[in-house]
């Protein structure tokens, strides 16, 4: 009886603690913005605090019907997720697509892609990518994940009825991907996981092509043709800059920024959350605000981006082209 008793006391211990965790609940547009109610997003995001002994936080995004989205943990989820260990995700009819590993916030390790009918489309083994100087690389930016999450060795990759194109890190490989309102055909050789010898690429919504050489991974060349013109490169992706880095950069805005009187005068603070759009010749676009402080912080904010001088644009396979990033402008006194 007793024992029964401490039993039946552990559990109910247990699923009162289980109770007690706080859930933050957010409602999300596909872009990430946040909305007030569940009827106006896109997919809903819960994160549990840490189990007890654990420094994670429990993730599970959901679409509208409640289906799952993806599940996993992260470590931080202000002012973005920082994702810790597998995370799976589903398509929208449930059936699951790939389960990534994360290391504070990189792909590291093996990560599985699964075709619809729910065989094994590719594996991957994610490793540590080589710095990048100087890289001015907004959170959140269309160019991070490009840029961070590319440096992996492809171990298995088949089609749908289980014909194997790589083996083992070895074979040839046709790979057809979404590009804008198109398709982007890649074709070429794999040789101990990694890119080797030369590739080919072109759009199918328009005549654009491009020619690159690899060495096991490493691009050593490539030259674009767009238009009629030649972009020759040796980087596949180049992030936007600014004029002297980003010690530059800080530079500018801590001395551009003006605080607004009235909002001194009040004693508001606060940092303002910016999204902005670098354009193929390097001016800031579309500049949006992401996370409003104060009316007269906003405007600042937004003046002093306004007033940037011009960026070197990112470039795509040696072509200009448009990027979003991120940026926050903190007011304090």
């Amino acid at each position: 009886m007793k024992l029964r008793l401490l039993l039946f006391f552990l559990l109910a211990t247990y699923t009162f603690a289980q109770a007690q965790k706080k859930k933050n609940i957010y409602y999300l547009k596909e872009n990430g913005k946040e909305v007030p109610t569940r009827a106006e997003a896109d997919f809903i995001r819960i994160i549990e605090e840490p189990d007890s002994g654990d420094n994670r936080f429990q993730l599970l995004q959901l679409y509208k019907d409640g289906k799952r989205k993806s599940q996993g943990y992260i470590s931080a989820f202000e002012p973005r997720l920082i994702f810790e260990g597998p995370v799976m995700s589903f398509d929208s009819t449930g059936k699951r697509t790939q389960v990534m590993n994360y290391l504070h916030g990189t792909l590291s390790g093996v990560s599985i892609f699964y075709h619809k009918n729910g065989k094994e489309r590719r594996r991957s083994e994610y490793v540590k990518a080589k710095p990048v100087s100087d890289q001015m690389i907004g959170i959140n930016s269309s160019l991070t994940d490009f840029i961070f999450n590319t440096n992996a060795k492809i171990i298995y990759d088949a089609d749908s009825n289980g014909k194997v194109n790589i083996a083992d890190g070895n074979g040839h490989l046709v790979e057809i991907s979404k590009s804008g309102d198109g398709a982007l055909t890649e074709e070429g050789d794999y040789v101990n996981g990694f890119k080797h010898g030369n590739w080919s690429g072109k759009y199918s919504n328009k005549s654009d092509t491009f020619t690159e050489l690899y060495e096991n991974g490493e691009l050593k060349s490539g030259e674009s043709i767009k238009d009629g013109n030649t972009y020759p490169y040796i980087a596949t992706m180049e992030a936007p800059s600014y004029p002297g880095g980003q010690q530059a950069w800080n530079k500018y805005l801590g001395s551009s920024t003006k605080y607004p009187a009235e909002a001194y005068k009040n004693g508001t603070r606060g940092r303002v959350f910016l999204n902005f759009v670098i354009d193929q010749k390097g001016n800031l676009t579309e500049i949006k605000i992401d996370k409003p402080v104060d009316r007269l912080l906003d405007q600042e904010a937004i003046r002093v981006l306004s007033s940037a001088p011009r960026w070197k644009p990112a470039k795509q396979r040696g072509v200009p082209v448009r990027v979003r990033y991120d940026q926050s402008i903190n007011f304090n006194f």
